[in-house]
């Protein structure tokens, strides 16, 4: 085991920037190689803890954002700053996913993914002491740098499983991921309706700090071999074609995410004249339909292949975005919000998925950094550009863009069929 360590260091460190000959080997050889963690006791404990400490992360990161647009027009937010607001959250994980994932590699996961749950919970508060709309974007730079840590965190939950089982860790925390957005939404629409905007960032907060100290608990699971690191292998990573592919379909995924969904549709919806509470509902509704497209993803990869399951998810969105821009009903609205999200569901965890299994075990968090890192530009361009787009044209052209964005996803898979 140790030889065949050594040799694929070598090779990732000296030959990585030569193309390899196919996706499939790349594919194929990743998931074979021997796991290199372990954890003395069974893993099943660890895995439902940090399951858990992860359900606590994106409700500490989601639970106000079906108001958070609300919220900064309250503090005399034009259009074009609650674009910049929301946008913001993309500037630390653009920034940091890498050397979170690099560090992640070196010295161990569990530092990161403990740091993260801590910084979500004092971007919570910093939200709810905001006095104006810059300091909203302060505080909401400092939650993107908290989501930052999901690198490390969606890595320390897959090394408790087999190497060869990738796809099945992935769909797993991907549904907690979706799960927890789910009541997230759900619930923080209903208490901000009953109890105002700033409860829900003071409930994230609380959320956050018993996540951090939940993940305490979780061991580091032991590596049988170091990584060396040099130049050579962060590049021969950030080279790997199909890293390159899945990270630009994700650009286009999450430029609809951030745009529409946590961007400007909760702001269409109340022009349509529903409550913070209704507005909440229809998130949720989408994130539900979101978690079926998580379920069923690896089914369908497997059954039809994943370019065939990432453009059903982009027809799927593409459907709900058009008919948007035309539906004044809310019921109506929050029905396309499934089909949107049940697209997004599907093909965020296929994505994911062959990210992650792009690389070698050793460094698969510097994998999953990359991957974060190249999707974030989406987060930060898709609220970025919808402002001003929304400001001179109204926000039915924000869904138009998405669905120009949407296509354009549909097809790089086309144009290059993802491997199986």
């Amino acid at each position: 085991m140790h030889e065949n360590l050594k040799k694929k260091r070598s090779h990732f460190q000296g030959k990585l920037s030569v193309t390899r000959t196919s996706n499939e080997k790349t594919l194929d050889k990743s998931n074979r190689e021997p796991a290199i963690s372990s954890v003395k006791q069974s893993p099943t404990r660890y895995i439902v803890t940090v399951a858990v400490a992860t359900y606590f992360f994106w409700i500490s990161l989601y639970l106000y954002v079906p108001v958070l647009p609300l919220h900064a027009q309250e503090l005399g937010a034009n259009l074009e700053m609650v674009g910049i607001i929301i946008a913001s959250y993309a500037i630390g994980q653009l920034l940091l996913r890498i050397p979170i994932g690099v560090g992640s590699d070196i010295v161990g996961r569990k530092p990161f993914a403990v740091a993260a749950l801590v910084l979500s919970a004092l971007g919570a508060v910093w939200l709810a002491l905001s006095p104006d709309p810059w300091s909203l974007f302060a505080a909401r730079t400092l939650t993107g740098i908290a989501a930052a840590g999901w690198v490390a965190i969606s890595v320390l939950f897959a090394s408790y499983y087999p190497a060869g089982n990738t796809t099945r860790a992935m769909a797993v925390i991907m549904s907690v991921n979706t799960l927890s957005l789910v009541t997230a939404t759900f619930v923080g629409g209903i208490v901000a309706q009953y109890f105002g905007n700033l409860s829900t960032f003071y409930g994230a907060a609380g959320i956050g700090f018993a996540g951090g100290l939940l993940l305490l608990s979780a061991p580091e699971p032991h590596k049988a071999a170091a990584t060396r690191y040099s130049k050579a292998t962060l590049l021969g990573i950030l080279k790997t074609p199909l890293l390159l592919r899945v990270s630009a379909i994700a650009i286009t995924l999450q430029f609809v995410t951030f745009g529409v969904n946590f961007g400007f549709l909760p702001i269409h919806a109340e022009n349509l004249g529903a409550s913070k509470s209704e507005i909440g509902y229809i998130t949720t509704a989408g994130l539900l339909a979101a978690v079926l497209g998580t379920a069923v993803s690896a089914w369908v990869a497997k059954r039809c292949g994943p370019t065939a399951a990432v453009i059903a998810a982009a027809l799927a969105t593409l459907f709900s975005l058009i008919v948007m821009t035309i539906t004044t009903d809310l019921m109506t609205l929050g029905a396309l919000q499934a089909f949107n999200g049940f697209g997004r569901g599907m093909m965020n965890t296929v994505l994911i998925s062959m990210a992650l299994a792009s690389a070698p075990v050793a460094v698969r968090a510097t994998a999953m950094g990359s991957y974060q890192a190249l999707y974030s530009i989406g987060m930060l361009l898709g609220p970025a550009v919808s402002g001003p787009i929304a400001a001179a044209f109204g926000i039915e052209m924000v869904f138009w863009a998405a669905a120009v964005a949407t296509v354009l996803g549909g097809a790089i898979a086309l144009f290059k069929p993802l491997p199986r």
